[in-house]
């Protein structure tokens, strides 16, 4: 088998001499819901907060480290926040915080090795580990969303006019006050649109929703535009 792994920050815990003392789960999220009970009903009403909205998380890894002679440099690694990759899913990355103290004492059975357990705070979607972009330079072009959940993506598009629309699952946006041949940035993440350098925001002079992909395909139509170079941010459970 396969030794057990974290990478913390873009360091693996094993070039620190840090060890699993076995797998850490793959968690599923749990979906934020209230259930209300209803004088007179036997049961109660579930309530979705929202679609597809999580909670975050508290995913535990038992370290263990020899010697204990970088017990300082680990703890001064092993603090505030930043990506975290387990070895159960090599290929994604989630934003985390550790919390709690990490206490390291010596095994029950092997003196020369110290124990202790790590929290990470995980915010609940996970990412690639890097993420490619799709250009689409007409009308009606197809994007594929293969993540397992609804994505607020970053566009840059180059406008060929004074305003554009940008039409995704039937939902549009419209901006105007555009210079034609100039690029501009839709982060539908932020809600927000501005000039390619990002130091002029023009979200006042946008109309309607900003784009989301759906998991799976996207039909993407509009005008105003002759090329979108999109940022998908799939997001996975």
């Amino acid at each position: 088998m396969a030794q057990s792994y974290f990478i913390w920050k873009g360091i693996d815990c094993r070039d620190m001499g840090v060890k699993l003392s076995g797998p850490v789960p793959i968690i599923r999220p749990e979906e934020r819901v209230q259930h209300v009970e209803i004088p007179g009903r036997s049961g109660d009403l579930t309530e979705l907060e929202g679609t597809q909205v999580y909670n975050s998380y508290i995913q535990t890894a038992t370290i263990m480290v020899q010697g204990g002679y970088r017990v300082r440099e680990i703890y001064n690694w092993l603090k505030g926040s930043g990506y975290v990759t387990f070895h159960g899913e090599p290929d994604r990355k989630q934003a985390a915080r550790i919390v709690g103290a990490i206490t390291l004492n010596k095994h029950s059975r092997n003196l020369d090795w110290w124990v202790g357990e790590v929290q990470f705070y995980c915010q609940p979607l996970k990412q690639k580990l890097t993420e490619d972009t799709v250009t689409v330079t007409s009308s009606g072009t197809a994007v594929i969303n293969a993540g397992d959940v609804e994505s607020r993506p970053k566009i840059t598009a180059k406008a060929n006019a004074s305003s554009m629309t940008i039409t995704i699952g039937g939902k549009s946006l419209t901006i105007t006050g555009l210079t034609s041949g100039s690029e501009y940035i839709i982060d539908s993440e932020i809600m927000e649109v501005s000039n390619a350098a990002r130091t002029a925001l023009i979200t006042k002079d946008s109309v309607g929703s900003f784009p989301m992909l759906a998991p799976g395909s996207n039909t993407i139509t509009g005008s105003g535009w002759s090329k979108l170079v999109i940022d998908r941010r799939e997001r996975f459970l």
